[in-house]
């Protein structure tokens, strides 16, 4: 197992839970699900890039089928019968063309190499009339910025590990939020597309922490 994979599989969720970052999660989690409806009692939800499926117990709309996928194996645990785990790239999902009632990913897109590919492979797999729910972190705003120095590179100051936060997470955080948001404008030019930010309403993305982007696709 790499050295990311074990921080993904065990640090990543403390972290994730814990003080500042903890509360940050939780609301972009909660913020993610906000206003879902309409969504059939036998519905077909595709999470990508949703590494120990942490965002599901936050899903609120009913479901027959909630598949979580990464790009790598992870040690998933189902909350129920109707959640499962495969593996499979974002940038090339091995689905049929419309198969989805919903795909949703929680920052995702800034860790990407295509980012622009992943939001098509997307859109293709999802059935005309469902949902595209995506989570955008306001990176490198100063509100994020500031977040991660009081919340995360705390944390690992504190637990003495040996890495270096802040050029894990630009590592890692490959896409800015304005490249990010321009992409999702252009890959979803023909569809119905809602966007907030949280926790100003207004798109100050220098002073919010995450964008909430719903999107219908066009039938």
């Amino acid at each position: 197992m790499s050295a990311e994979d074990e921080f993904c599989n065990g640090l990543y969720g403390e972290l994730q839970s814990e003080g500042a970052c903890g509360w940050y999660v939780g609301k972009s989690h909660r913020a993610l699900e906000r206003g879902v409806q309409g969504m059939r009692a036998d519905a077909s939800i595709l999470e990508v890039g949703g590494n120990l499926g942490e965002h599901c117990e936050y899903v609120r709309h009913p479901y027959g089928e909630y598949l979580v996928t990464d790009y790598r194996q992870v040690d998933f645990v189902p909350m129920n019968d109707r959640v499962r785990f495969e593996v499979a790239d974002v940038e090339d999902l091995p689905y049929a063309p419309k198969r989805f009632d919903r795909v949703l990913a929680t920052c995702l897109l800034h860790h990407l190499d295509r980012p622009e590919q992943a939001l098509r492979e997307m859109r293709r797999v999802v059935a005309p009339g469902g949902r595209i729910s995506l989570t955008v972190p306001c990176d490198p705003g100063f509100a994020y910025r500031l977040g991660k120095v009081i919340g995360p590179y705390r944390s690992l100051r504190r637990r003495g590990v040996d890495v270096n936060p802040r050029y894990f997470h630009y590592q890692q955080h490959r896409n800015h939020y304005p490249g990010v948001m321009s992409i999702v404008e252009h890959v979803f030019a023909e569809d119905e597309v809602s966007v907030r930010s949280w926790p100003l309403p207004a798109p100050t993305w220098n002073f919010n922490l995450f964008t909430i982007v719903q999107v219908r696709v066009a039938t």
